[in-house]
């Protein structure tokens, strides 16, 4: 792979991680709420597992800043991206997809979609391709700006393209589901 896509997918990836980490904590209040309307775990379990998440993306995301500790970074938010997709799928699956996504510590109260599975099937996907041998040549300084634009590009779209993700073709007609938080 062309270090100049690797370093913009790990940087991509690290700022995913990053902010939804600093989303979950800024919002504790509403957090432990929302692992637990996944009621995916024993209730026991869901404040170790809302403290978990956010410390493990935010180790993800400083790992895959430095290339030593790329792909374990890596392997980490393909793991979490995975378990993500598979929480929102179960739960579409069992009809509850009026839960909310807890996407950003729950700041865009968006309930769940199957684009939400394939969006973060995808993400797992570019994750893991970091694993790939990076091809031996040093980046310009012209590039890793390239790829730092790029990635505040995508920070800046990525808004708009989960809404679409959410909602579909029909959500600026009007037609967005309602959904709601279930009691905790």
């Amino acid at each position: 792979m062309d270090p100049l896509i690797s370093l913009t997918i790990a940087v991509a990836i690290a700022v995913l991680c990053g902010a939804s980490a600093v989303h979950q904590l800024l919002r504790w209040g509403e957090w432990p709420g929302i692992v637990r309307n996944y009621d995916l775990t024993p209730e026991s379990m869901t404040p170790v597992i809302a403290a978990a998440i956010p410390l493990l993306e935010a180790q993800c995301a400083i790992a895959l800043l430095w290339p030593r500790t790329r792909a374990m970074g890596a392997m980490g938010a393909a793991g979490l991206l995975t378990l993500f997709a598979f929480a929102i799928w179960f739960n579409i699956h069992r009809g509850r997809s009026h839960i909310d996504c807890g996407c950003f510590g729950a700041r865009l109260r968006t309930g769940l979609s199957r684009g939400m599975v394939w969006r973060n099937v995808l993400l797992s996907a570019l994750a893991l391709s970091l694993l790939l041998p990076v091809t031996a040549r040093a980046l310009s300084l012209l590039e890793v700006a390239v790829s730092l634009v790029s990635v505040a590009t995508f920070a800046l779209l990525y808004p708009v393209l989960s809404l679409l993700l959410q909602y579909g073709p029909g959500w600026q007609s009007g037609r967005a589901p309602a959904f709601s938080r279930e009691a905790r």
